[in-house]
């Protein structure tokens, strides 16, 4: 071989042997750059029902536990499993139960103390973006979400032990308590921000619920009948989350050559 062909070969190796060795250490430098992150979350919501659900309910907290997968290039994976509760409930499940002075009475013949509270839950699967504001801070910026899950709520019925109901405890408690879910999109909108020393991790936003929900109960036993219709429940609130990031594959600096 002659030396200007071996110049020519070793020029044309090195071409392709460098440039692939360089996009190698380019993409190792990004990725080192860019980690991946797993999120834990825990959020607390004040939402405020619409829809069919308003007919109901009034006002609800909601306590809620999640889990993201946030990539390096800031795309969302997750689930969430919101726990929901109330202390106003507008529809009275108990009327045909009480007297002409509206009182309840218990077993031992004394005015029965009953409280009517809201229960439930909203678990879903999650897809989103979190969009920086700034290039070099890519974990703060607008965070936008849309979930895919289930969402449930029913009546509860809290008395006191001392003079209980009959009609309204064991099985006969479920002709009562109008238990529905059904399936539910979740969306969410706000700020995430994750500081470069871990110490302020937070999410502050509006959430959006749409749940598409029917009886689950076979009686209600104070309209005497079977409830067959369906429900579009409604929820809008402000939901703030602490944040707890955890970096995936965080290594020593590494030597290119």
């Amino acid at each position: 071989m002659s030396i200007k062909k071996f110049a020519f070969s070793f020029l044309v190796f090195s071409f392709f042997f460098g440039n692939s060795s360089t996009n190698a250490q380019d993409e190792q430098v990004e990725k080192r750059n860019n980690p991946t992150y797993v999120l834990v979350n825990l959020s607390y919501s004040f939402q405020t029902p619409k829809g069919d659900m308003s007919n109901r309910y009034g006002r609800n907290n909601s306590a809620g536990l999640g889990l993201d997968y946030l990539t390096s290039e800031n795309w969302i994976f997750g689930t969430q499993v919101d726990y929901l509760f109330g202390t106003m409930v507008k529809e009275d499940v108990l009327a045909s139960l009480r007297n002409q002075n509206g009182d309840l009475i218990g077993n031992n013949r004394s005015i029965a103390n009953i409280r009517l509270t809201e229960r439930g839950w909203n678990a879903n699967v999650l897809f989103g973006k979190l969009i920086p504001f700034k290039k070099e801070k890519r974990l703060f910026g607008i965070r936008a979400t849309v979930g895919v899950g289930i969402l449930q709520h029913k009546i509860r019925i809290q008395q006191d032990p001392a003079s209980l109901v009959p009609q309204t405890t064991g099985d006969y408690r479920t002709g009562y308590d109008r238990m529905s879910n059904g399936f539910a999109f979740t969306e969410f909108i706000g700020i995430q921000k994750i500081s470069s020393n871990r110490t302020i991790n937070f999410i502050l936003g509006v959430e959006l619920v749409q749940g598409f929900t029917k009886s689950r109960r076979e009686w209600d036993y104070d309209k005497m009948t079977k409830d067959q219709n369906n429900y579009i429940d409604l929820l809008i609130g402000g939901k703030l989350t602490w944040t707890i990031p955890f970096e995936i594959g965080a290594e020593g600096e590494d030597l290119f050559y």
